[in-house]
């Protein structure tokens, strides 16, 4: 009964690295109509474009993380 919280522990402890979900911008197939939302609203929307946003009114888009070139192990990526 005493190891279920030491083999329990790093799995809680992972999930304090989860990053919130991008919100995206939503149009209306029926009128046209803007909205955003982390998901898909349903079936009359489809994503505006493929921006993600930081914030719930879609004006801060999601940034890129920069890290330096001293981190040991960092190889840049292209395109990111």
């Amino acid at each position: 009964m005493r190891v279920l919280p030491l083999v329990l522990l790093p799995l809680c402890a992972g999930l304090a690295w989860a990053a919130p979900a991008p919100y995206y911008k939503w149009q209306s197939k029926v009128d046209g109509s803007v909205i955003c939302r982390q998901s898909s609203p349903g079936e009359g929307w489809e994503r505006l474009d493929g921006r993600p946003y930081r914030d719930l009114n879609c004006t801060l888009p999601a940034g890129r993380i920069e890290r330096p070139e001293g981190v040991p192990g960092f190889r840049p990526q292209p395109g990111r």
